[in-house]
């Protein structure tokens, strides 16, 4: 009873009460609200804090596919995974560049005036210098095949007045020279034939899909914590929902108790048991309360938000899954996670990257042998037209073939340590794929049990659950009869509650395991499209 409440009572004591005990009381209350007062007037000069509370936002309820393609579209695990899966894929067309052909032109006006040697004096009329004028023009096409050979086509047009021709035929006496032809330079040992030409194609092609399956066991991991997330929190909401069912359970014994004690058909002692147990309870589903806040948050964490941007709560619309017997194949599973899983393939996809390394790298300890051919046409005349004429170029032709060796002194040294490289990283990839067989096979080996266990434990409390409930209602007879003890009842009606509550978490618990069996098989995304 509240202080102002026990002091009025005893300003006015009963018969025999002493009055000492009215002003001992009286007096206390005057300090009391002495000290209240003067602690109140000094609050006063302060500003007041006062949080700011928001109104209580209602429940955004989704259901589990909601949530796995909303967890897709933004989670930043996901996001990054698929940046640089288009990294990768630019890599792709950076690497295939190196067969784009390329166009050269060049345009050049000049002057060149230098001074006769003896010897050249004889040969330029004696004009004591040699003054060269004119324009150079130049095109050329050149590609990279597929073989390795490179190949350019070129051709030349210079306009030009010496000062020869200009005090032999005067200052228009332009000549035009033309020059077109192609040379072809093709390696014959290293960074010769197709392989070796395309490995960084290749290997580009072979991370880009890579990254094209780390995108994919990325999308299988969070979706799988996306459903599992999902799961518990739908647990979680039903354990709370058990709570609250004790709850009401309590105070409905709790009522009975009552009248039952008021008819004397019950101690009082019962009734006390029974408010203890409700106290219990109510504690029970403060901290049920508190674990469905956890599961929020971490869902809040899977799509990049939190309380304080202002969303409302999370709820799991979806009902909890039934148990249903599942048929388990270890070898089949097995067979299709060797075919599926986003992991097991990029593994395979690095070991054959490795190995096109090692060929390339092979193929760069050979001695660089090139054979060299080049042919072309000469042209001269006073105008454009007749100097590229093929009937005056074909009687003036360029032409030369040859090989060039590049070696050397001694082992290469560089080569060498990059085979050796290439080899260590192709037998650590080996080492990485050998790892994830044995991972995928536990793991189909670990979800099976746990299905087979779900299924066993659920058909065990569902019979259980039978049991406690025909039992309670045995005992809820007895006690209205006048022969049975709350306490017992309190119990069995619990006990009844907790046992179907287990079964709930057997059943998230077969699906929990159907999703990693999903995830082990690589098989996960398909269930969510």
């Amino acid at each position: 009873m509240p202080e102002i409440l026990r002091f009025r009572s005893v300003a006015n004591p009963g018969p025999g009460q002493p009055v000492g005990l009215k002003l001992s009381r009286f007096m206390a209350l005057l300090v009391a609200s002495g000290t209240i007062c003067w602690t109140g007037a000094s609050w006063s000069q302060v500003p007041a804090m006062r949080p700011v509370v928001a109104a209580p936002l209602s429940p955004t309820e989704l259901g589990l596919h909601q949530f796995v393609r909303q967890v897709l579209q933004v989670n930043k695990a996901v996001r990054s995974k698929r940046n640089e899966q288009e990294l990768a894929n630019t890599a792709v067309n950076r690497a295939g560049a190196v067969f784009q052909p390329q166009i050269e032109l060049a345009a050049v006006n000049a002057r060149s005036r230098v001074q006769n040697t003896p010897e050249e004096e004889l040969l330029r009329q004696g004009l004591g210098s040699y003054d060269r004028r004119g324009q150079d023009y130049s095109a050329g096409l050149s590609s990279l095949l597929p073989s390795g050979a490179k190949v350019e086509v070129k051709g030349t047009m210079s306009r030009f007045l010496t000062n020869i021709n200009e005090n032999l035929r005067g200052s228009d006496a332009n000549d035009y020279k033309a020059f077109y032809g192609v040379t072809v330079t093709q390696p014959l040992a290293r960074d010769g034939g197709v392989e070796p030409t395309r490995s960084r194609v290749r290997v580009a092609e072979l991370d880009a899909d890579a990254a094209r399956q780390a995108t994919a066991d990325t999308e299988s991991s969070t979706v799988a914590d996306a459903v599992l997330s999902y799961l518990d929190l739908g647990l979680a909401q039903q354990r709370q929902a058990a709570w609250n069912d004790k709850i009401r359970m309590a105070e409905r014994l709790a009522v009975d108790a009552k009248l039952l004690a008021m008819k004397g058909r019950l101690p009082e002692t019962d009734i006390w048991e029974v408010e203890n147990n409700l106290a219990r309870y109510r504690a029970g589903a403060s901290e049920a309360g508190l674990a469905v806040v956890e599961r929020i948050n971490k869902m809040r964490g899977l799509l990049l938000l939190t309380a304080a941007d202002g969303w409302a709560p999370l709820r799991a619309a979806d009902a909890l899954p039934q148990v249903s017997e599942t048929r388990l194949d270890l070898e089949q599973d097995l067979q299709t996670a060797l075919e599926k899983r986003p992991d097991y393939r990029m593994r395979k996809l690095m070991v054959e990257r490795e190995g096109v390394q090692v060929v390339f790298a092979q193929n760069q300890k050979l001695p660089r042998i090139d054979l060299v051919a080049s042919y072309g046409l000469n042209g001269l005349a006073q105008s454009i037209n007749p100097s590229l004429a093929f009937s005056r170029t074909a009687d003036f032709p360029s032409w030369s073939i040859g090989f060039r060796v590049s070696v050397p002194l001694g082992e290469n040294r560089q080569a060498s340590a990059d085979l050796r490289a290439a080899q260590v990283r192709k037998e650590d990839a080996l080492l990485g794929l050998k790892a994830v067989e044995s991972s995928l096979a536990n793991d189909i080996d670990s979800s099976h049990a746990v299905i087979r266990s779900s299924i066993e434990r659920h058909r065990l409390f569902a019979e259980i659950a039978d049991r406690e409930s025909r039992f309670a209602q045995a005992l809820r007879q007895k006690l209205l009869a006048g022969r049975g003890d709350m306490r017992e009842l309190l119990i069995s009606e619990e006990r009844v509650i907790n046992s179907r509550t287990a079964m709930q978490e057997q059943a998230v618990a077969n699906a929990k395991g159907l999703a990693l069996l999903a995830l082990a098989r690589g098989a996960l995304l398909e269930l969510y499209p």
